[in-house]
């Protein structure tokens, strides 16, 4: 017999498990629950100017980003704020003052340093 009368049947595709193929045109959806779609726009077109997939820019940029975040310390507090807190400090101070004996009575600064 040769080898045309034996393969009278189509030859039989193997077929792969797994997530279908996408053709390579069509954009990959993502998502992450709770991003709104025009998050998700910014970050596609941040992503794609940057010259990385949507994941490299994640993993790289968003997380540095954040970690940033994480790392950086408070503001230092404003001289007037400061000033502030010692005003009211020195008030709470002086009105429990009031309410010592009369021989008991020191300033404030008595109070702290003497």
């Amino acid at each position: 017999m040769t080898e045309s009368t034996l393969s009278t049947t189509p030859k039989e595709k193997t077929v792969k498990m797994g997530r279908p193929a996408r053709p390579s045109a069509a954009p990959v959806p993502w998502s992450v629950r709770g991003v709104e779609a025009d998050t998700r726009r910014v970050i596609e077109k941040a992503a794609e100017r940057a010259g990385k997939t949507i994941g490299q820019y994640i993993n790289e940029d968003v997380r540095g980003f954040a970690q940033g975040q994480l790392v950086q310390t408070q503001s230092p507090t404003a001289p007037v704020d400061i000033q502030n807190q010692i005003d009211h400090l020195t008030k709470i101070v002086e009105g429990i003052a009031t309410r010592l004996p009369e021989q008991g009575k020191k300033s404030v600064w008595q109070r702290l340093f003497g």
